[in-house]
């Protein structure tokens, strides 16, 4: 069995609910998709993450880090719909929390203040969502997170600052550069692309690692849960996702493709709260697609 093959069947068995031990390469015989693809595969199932479509981020990625300091400005287009936002959201896990003996998430700790390019963020409830234990929108507090609306006034490859205030002494600061301005040119979202053929990918935007998410969208509940987390080895615009993986998806099954342009950091602290943090800027574009 070729290394395509091997792609494809890990897909498959990840899609069927199995999980995938090792990191999967996709590489077509020509060498010309550009992409790398791994199966998302979340180490502790109970564990509600944040919707990739709305962060950026991987469901693993928020367990392992104590902390996150993000910046995004987020595009959904599903065609006859286009809605833009852009936040900053400041959240540091203070403990775990548990529902039914089943890990849900972590409390979000009152590090103090938190400012943005010397703006205040909002401290806010820090809400988590259990609708996927009891299938209904249900949701508990635990702690605070900080957040700061920027529709409107987000800029593109400019330096943002959070400074961290506890008893009127700074006492972190984080600094990242938001990437360009990222366009999709395809697949632009509400189109409709026949598996058997080669999906090209393209955009623009620099000064950032390129990556694409591909999701299953849950119409009825309009959710999104990730399967692919396709690496763009080189960020020139273009890549092509190839037939031999569209075919093993679900015909008429809608997907999201989230492309995440990123400037990302990782940092050990010891104030406010010692840990691992991660600092992410970011421009996220949602492509909703139907494949037949």
């Amino acid at each position: 069995m070729n290394r395509l093959s091997c792609a494809f069947l890990c897909v498959v068995l990840f899609a069927a609910g199995c999980r995938q031990p090792s990191d999967v390469e996709l590489v077509s015989e020509e060498n010309t998709t550009n992409l790398e693809a791994y199966p998302v595969v979340l180490s502790d199932t109970n564990f509600v993450a944040i919707s990739v479509d709305s962060t950026g981020v991987l469901p693993d990625d928020q367990m392992r880090f104590n902390g996150s300091f993000v910046i995004n400005a987020v595009t959904w287009d599903a065609g006859d719909v286009l809605k833009s936002i852009a936040y900053s959201r400041v959240f540091v896990a203070d403990s775990t929390v548990r529902v039914l003996n089943r890990l849900v998430g972590f409390q979000g700790s009152d590090i103090g203040t938190v400012s943005l390019n010397s703006n205040l963020m909002l401290k806010i409830a820090h809400r988590i969502s259990l609708s996927s234990i009891f299938n209904r929108d249900t949701a508990i507090v635990r702690g605070v997170q900080y957040l700061a609306d920027l529709t409107g006034s987000y800029q593109p490859d400019h330096l943002y600052t959070w400074v961290v205030t506890n008893r009127l002494v700074p006492v972190l600061t984080v600094a990242l550069e938001t990437p360009e301005h990222l366009s999709v040119i395809s697949p632009r979202g509400g189109t409709t692309h026949l598996r058997s053929r080669n999906l090209p990918i393209q955009w623009t935007g620099g000064k950032g690692k390129m990556s694409i998410i591909m999701s299953v969208y849950d119409p009825v509940r309009k959710r999104t849960r990730p399967l692919l987390d396709l690496r763009v080895r080189t960020n020139n615009g273009r890549a092509v996702i190839p037939s031999k993986l569209l075919t093993q998806l679900p015909s008429g099954t809608t997907f999201v493709l989230t492309f995440v342009l990123a400037n990302k950091k990782e940092s050990e602290i010891l104030q406010p709260v010692p840990g691992k943090i991660l600092a992410q800027a970011a421009f996220v574009y949602n492509s909703y697609i139907e494949l037949r």
